[in-house]
């Protein structure tokens, strides 16, 4: 049994098939399976059953490719390790990113990064709270930062709390609503309303505003922040989104608009890792740059 047998192991079960699965480490299909095949044969034990056209783990095969996993985390830490004493010529980090970190931190934080260790291998990926857990669980990612109201009392996590940041809603300039003194929630509902997933207590606080209509306060649902502001800009959409935590991040058009009873909106980011694992030294490095990114004296003036 070798490490690289267990790779192919585990890529078939990310990927979901043999097809993606060769693409995804670079081998032909028939290389990919004579992998399988090989590492079954050394386990006297069938981990795959492929009688039903899909991949699908046997009972054996489950518990392979858990011990699998565990085995390529720790492997990978060695790798981290030894890179540790060499600095960041070398090396890789993989950030997760809620949709609202995704569309103010991120960015911003990527070219930082990229200026300050161009040969190091980046991956950022955007998405809820919940899958970007499930990703760290999986060691498929080094962290993750993100809104973390629904993670309290998760356990096997290390949250560190980062500055809150003001939530506002936006419309483009000229908005029929920015003539109002001040809009309510119910004139907002005249017109497409926009947000990504929120945490379940926000969610919750938004459905539980007294109003005429029954049909829900966000009628639009995205994580991505430039559809958001897409559909701010080009559809009379109103969008939830933070302002802008770090100098350099452009609103573009949009225009913030009060509205009333939410007034002191506010994000709640944590850099969140996993507990008890020590984290490389690009994932220190790129922590240490978010916290400096997030600090007061970083803060636009007036903010």
């Amino acid at each position: 049994m070798q490490l690289r047998q267990l790779q192919h192991l585990v890529a078939l079960a990310d990927q979901g098939s043999f097809g993606r699965a060769a693409q995804a480490v670079h081998l032909s299909q028939p290389a990919l399976s004579r992998s399988i095949d090989n590492l079954e044969e050394g386990l006297q034990a069938r981990l795959i059953d492929r009688a039903y056209g899909t991949v699908r783990f046997t009972q054996a095969g489950e518990l392979v490719l858990a011990r699998a996993r565990e085995l390529l985390a720790d492997a990978q830490q060695i790798a981290r390790d030894v890179l540790e004493l060499e600095g960041l010529a070398i090396g890789s980090l993989a950030v997760g990113l809620g949709p609202f970190a995704a569309g103010t931190l991120g960015r911003l934080a990527l070219s930082l990064m990229t200026q300050r260790h161009p040969q190091l291998q980046m991956r950022m990926e955007v998405a809820d709270t919940a899958s970007l857990c499930e990703r760290l669980h999986r060691r498929q990612l080094d962290l993750f930062i993100a809104d973390t109201r629904d993670l309290e009392k998760q356990p096997g996590l290390k949250l560190a709390r980062l500055p809150n940041v003001p939530v506002s809603f936006f419309v483009r300039a000229r908005h029929p609503l920015l003539k109002l003194k001040q809009a309510t929630l119910e004139d907002l509902m005249a017109y497409p309303v926009a947000g990504p997933r929120l945490p379940a207590e926000v969610a919750a606080q938004f459905e539980r505003q007294p109003r005429r209509s029954e049909r829900s306060v966000f009628n639009v649902t995205c994580d991505d922040a430039g559809t958001l502001r897409h559909l701010a800009l080009t559809a009379h959409a109103v969008i939830l989104a933070p302002l802008a935590p770090a100098p350099g991040h452009e609103t573009g058009a949009l225009v913030p608009l009060p509205v009333a009873g939410f007034a002191r909106m506010q994000t709640h980011y944590s850099l969140v890792t996993l507990a008890g694992r020590t984290l490389s030294a690009a994932a220190t490095a790129y922590s240490r740059l978010v916290t400096e990114l997030m600090s007061p004296a970083k803060q636009p003036p007036g903010r």
